[in-house]
């Protein structure tokens, strides 16, 4: 095996045809992780070389040879720590082709950082929550300081109770729902109140973790609950449909809540659903990925407004944290897909506040071909995404550095407008395979929701032939790419970039 620096040198550089790369590659791949001392800063800027070469991207298994390749610096710099000079050069080089590079080569090198995420969380997960205790609406009321005739304001699952400057959340279990998210939102209130940044706001709880409340109106979903003290604001969101908020307030809610995202990932501290993301919701129940959006894959993204609508954060800041999880309760492959899909939910609010106007217009279940890449400004838009790509960058990274010049943010703002004011993709397909493994009952509620009055659900034949849903707007056609693959390169970069510099920065 080839074990010194020497012969990693003259075995890489002498190699000059793609198979002998790619066979030299894998003779280092087993060096490195051998002894990782045998790289030195040479063997570093001839690795780096090869890697800025896009002369193979064309190759079947350009991939995975660009992969390796980057991998090789990733997990040598991670083996030798971030204070070791090899691991700076390595880093610096490969931070900086994540900017640069494109198509396979960048996927692979931005891919290859995922080794250098947290792997630790100095914070405690939730673990199981506690049985419900029983208490009545009243007491509830009282605990708050609020006066028990206080009026409710259904929205959602949530009962909304407003005193003041104050506002009482209860927050219901939806029925068949596992309450223990509930009693994980409670944890998480309790155990980030002292965690983020002075001026964050985490909504104060109150009583137990979970309680079943006795009294309460009858449009509460049910009647096993946990309960908080928020603002007004916490309800308010970048998208807002009735009342829009002024630009300037909008671009400081995208800065704040991608600072407070990174900075609680680098605390080994992932919120896993800023916006629920998805590859087709109509599959969701026939699919193993319970049709999930996987971002690295690229692929088509299912009603990306709808997803929108609510996100999980807002004027108050970042909200449900019953999705939080650590980094010890996730595999690190995984920690950088999570830290992609915030980056990439955080773009999509981006574009959706220029739609918000719409309100539920945009949700309906219609073809339009109507043009609303004039509702967008392009510079707002590109200041919503310096707002997300500094504060992501500066909440991991505590600030100690800064990201690479040579994001064209104007270029990725234009290809959004291009994409999002357009409702180019409205279809998805439910397959006659699909219709024959669900319930008459089940088939008849899926058209309904989508647009089928229920005699016209009626008359649909089960499992006769495909059926084509106007259900978009989609990024991209059913089961195709996505149509704004610009995305997917910020957020590989963003996030690849964030996790290296956060190494070199933070690690002990």
């Amino acid at each position: 095996m080839t074990s010194t620096a020497e012969d990693i040198e003259r075995l890489f550089s002498a190699s000059r045809g793609y198979n002998a790369l790619f066979l030299a590659a894998g003779s280092i791949e087993e060096a490195c992780e051998e002894n990782p001392e045998s790289l030195t800063e040479t063997g570093v800027r001839l690795l780096l070389g090869c890697l800025a070469d896009d002369r193979f991207e064309t190759r079947r298994t350009a991939y995975f040879f660009y992969g390796r390749l980057a991998g090789i610096l990733a997990r040598t710099a991670e083996a030798l720590g971030p204070g070791h000079p090899v691991s700076r050069l390595a880093l610096e080089g490969v931070s900086t082709l994540c900017a640069e590079a494109k198509g396979k080569r960048h996927m692979a090198i931005c891919s290859a950082c995922h080794c250098l995420a947290p792997r630790h969380s100095d914070l405690p997960p939730a673990g199981p929550g506690p049985a419900p205790t029983c208490c009545s609406l009243d007491e509830i009321l009282q605990r708050a300081g609020f006066p028990l005739d206080t009026h409710t304001h259904p929205t959602g699952r949530s009962l909304l109770y407003h005193h003041g400057k104050t506002t009482l959340v209860i927050k219901c279990a939806r029925p068949e729902e596992d309450p223990e998210g509930l009693s994980a939102e409670w944890h998480w209130m309790q155990t980030l109140a002292s965690s983020l940044p002075p001026g964050s706001h985490v909504p104060t709880p109150v009583g137990p973790a979970l309680m079943r409340i006795t009294g309460l109106p009858q449009e509460a979903a049910s009647d096993t609950a946990m309960a908080f003290l928020t603002t007004p604001d916490y309800f308010t969101y970048p998208n807002e449909p009735l009342a829009p908020l002024e630009t300037a307030s909008v671009i400081e809610i995208m800065g704040r809540s991608a600072f407070l995202f990174g900075h609680l990932a680098a605390r080994g501290i992932l919120h896993t659903a800023p916006v629920p993301l998805f590859h087709n919701r109509v599959q969701t129940d026939r699919r193993n990925d319970e049709g999930v959006y996987l971002w690295q894959k690229g692929g088509r993204l299912d009603r990306w407004l709808a997803s929108c609508r609510f996100p999980n954060f807002g004027l108050s800041g970042l909200r449900d944290f019953e999705h939080m999880s650590t980094a010890r309760e996730l595999p690190t492959g995984d920690y950088y897909r999570i830290m992609g899909d915030q980056i990439l939910s955080l773009l999509l609010v981006a574009g959706s506040h220029f739609r918000s106007r719409e309100g539920a217009a945009a949700l309906s279940h219609a073809p339009d071909t109507s043009d609303r890449r004039d509702w967008f400004n392009a510079d707002h838009l590109t200041a919503m995404l310096e707002a997300i790509l500094t504060g992501y960058h500066q909440g991991f990274t505590g600030g100690g550095s800064k990201p690479p010049d040579g994001i064209d943010l104007g270029a990725l703002g234009r290809r959004m407008i291009e994409e999002m004011g357009r409702d180019t993709h409205m279809e998805e397909i439910l397959r006659a395979r699909d219709q024959q493994d669900m319930e008459e009952k089940d088939f008849t509620r899926f058209l309904t929701d989508r647009g089928y009055s229920d005699q016209e659900a009626q008359r649909v034949p089960r499992g006769a032939a495909d059926i084509i849903l106007f259900t978009g707007p989609h990024l991209g056609r059913f089961n195709g790419k996505i149509s704004c693959p610009e995305l997917i390169e910020f957020t590989a970069t963003l996030a690849s970039i964030t996790i290296t510099d956060g190494f070199l920065i933070n690690a002990p």
